[in-house]
């Protein structure tokens, strides 16, 4: 079995979300204030902080292998916001997941969906 991860990109992460959460990817990336498109959008900011390399930017392997993460500002960009944003995102996710086992299982269950190991019944919408 090979042991290399797999590169991630950020609009993968944003194209798996938005399905989980039965939103477009349009609606993820928009200016929308509703809480469930917002809640949404904090997750795939998470997770592509969480799942993507420096290394799909750079083409640089070894940042890949250390596990080196998007840069704020990039996913920032990538979704249209400032790199604070993120960083806000970031921090109420891994706190909430911190504190709820179910919200945890969930974002476990998106991320092995995201990376390609998906189990049969895909991403779970449990927790949301």
């Amino acid at each position: 079995m090979n042991s290399e991860r797999r590169l991630i990109s950020i609009p993968e992460v944003q194209t798996a979300v938005a399905q989980m959460f039965q939103l477009s990817r349009a609606q993820l990336l928009s200016r929308s204030r509703r809480q469930n498109i917002a809640h949404a959008r904090q997750i795939a900011m998470y997770l592509s902080r969480q799942l993507t390399g420096r290394s799909a930017r750079h083409g640089d392997a070894d940042n890949a292998a250390r596990g080196a993460s998007a840069s704020f500002p990039r996913i920032g960009i990538a979704f249209g916001r400032d790199h604070s944003s993120v960083i806000h995102a970031c921090n109420r996710v891994a706190r909430r997941r911190t504190i709820d086992a179910d919200f945890a299982q969930m974002l476990d269950r998106l991320s092995h969906y995201v990376c390609g190991t998906r189990d049969s019944a895909g991403p779970a919408r449990e927790a949301l």
